[in-house]
């Protein structure tokens, strides 16, 4: 009899045990406040405190939460584009054991983007800015310690006038996981302070890309949701999801051009200087200039693309041509893919190094030598 009271107390110890450790568990689904529709990737957190996530795709979020170890009135903060912020004081959440409280965000209300009309002529030509890493070994990295709504940002330094953004690639040296999610943000300088400030995206629809394990360089495209910038801007991919069992160990390549890069460990935390060295984050964009700049670029582009020498070949696995192959010059960051017939044409000089890649297949490289034409075999993993 003693034996079984005692195991039945021990039961009771257990699942008490377990209940309150449940408790610290806060947990809800995020709905928008008029449709009832789950959102998902809303930024919660509590400021400086560096507890932080974002919610899933059915709006879903957990976040661990000692309540008395904050002051009933500090507030945990859930924010999303195309919403208005909702503060939750610590003092009135629900820590509930099986179920998900409710917690709706209300839209912002639409507001169309300013309309520049001008009559001097002017247009927008290709201006690329950003950085590169040309072989040096510098490197930005995320551990297991930079948890949901992690960002890993640059500032990106431009010649002021108006500016498109068009689109945004990173290089990965790194990435054990089967793959990440990822958001892009653009922010504002915020004033001359050099950290983030606004976010510039106003379409109201995330930024998201996924990097793949075998994944070098990763382009995202910036056009559908048309941002603008007049000055310098900050950039910064922010962690959504891991997917397989790895542990989070993303390494980015960094460049030598120093501006400033800056990092926040959990959604909602602050921002903190990480390093004077920037990222390896680059743009493609069009910048706004008057006739005659515009025509003298397009002369010198011409003259450039004349003296210009040029690789191509064709890509081919057991004697068929393959198209689609992602074909990089490792030097200059050049890129191009292999069209419908598996042909690919890319600008080269001799001693530089192109790289081929395809989903499925093994990645080949090989050095330019004296020859302008190159087929190359691919192989299946």
């Amino acid at each position: 009899m003693k034996k079984k009271l005692t195991n039945y107390l021990f039961f009771i110890f257990s699942f008490y045990t377990i209940l309150v450790g449940a408790q610290k568990d806060y947990k809800g689904r995020v709905v928008d406040a008029t449709t009832k529709e789950p959102l998902a990737y809303v930024n919660i957190g509590i400021q400086e405190a560096g507890i932080g996530t974002v919610s899933d795709e059915e709006g879903l979020f957990h976040m661990y939460l000692e309540q008395d170890k904050f002051r009933t009135d500090e507030q945990i903060i859930f924010s999303s584009l195309g919403y208005e912020t909702l503060y939750i004081p610590i003092s009135e959440i629900q820590l509930v054991y099986n179920d998900y409280p409710e917690i709706a965000l209300k839209p912002k209300l639409f507001e169309l983007n300013e309309i520049v009309v001008s009559n001097k002529g002017e247009r927008f030509i290709p201006d690329n800015v950003g950085y590169r890493n040309y072989g040096v070994k510098n490197y930005g990295y995320w551990k297991d310690n930079i948890a949901l709504g992690g960002e890993l940002a640059t500032r990106i330094v431009v010649k002021s006038g108006l500016r498109k953004l068009n689109n945004f690639e990173f290089e990965v040296w790194h990435n054990p996981s089967d793959s990440l999610l990822l958001r892009v943000n653009i922010y504002d300088d915020n004033g001359g302070s050099n950290k983030p400030g606004i976010n510039l995206n106003t379409s109201s629809k995330n930024i998201l890309t996924t990097v793949k394990t075998d994944d070098k360089m990763v382009k995202v495209d910036l056009r559908p949701f048309d941002i603008y910038v007049m000055n310098d801007f900050i950039i910064s991919l922010e962690l959504l999801k891991i997917y397989g069992d790895e542990e989070l160990g993303l390494v980015l390549l960094a460049s030598l051009n120093q501006f400033g890069s800056y990092r926040k460990y959990a959604s909602q935390d602050n921002w903190e200087s990480l390093s004077d060295t920037n990222m390896a984050y680059y743009v493609q964009s069009e910048l706004m200039v008057s006739e005659k700049l515009a025509q003298r670029f397009e002369r010198k582009k011409e003259k450039k693309k004349k003296k210009q020498r040029t690789v191509s070949g064709f890509v081919i696995m057991k004697g068929k041509m393959i198209s689609g192959v992602s074909v990089l010059n490792n030097r200059t960051k050049a890129d191009t893919i292999s069209d419908d017939g598996g042909r690919y044409i890319i600008p080269a000089d001799k001693g530089d190094i192109l790289t081929f890649s395809k989903e499925g297949y093994k990645d080949f490289s090989f050095e330019i030598t004296d020859k302008i034409t190159q087929n190359v075999v691919l192989r299946l993993k």
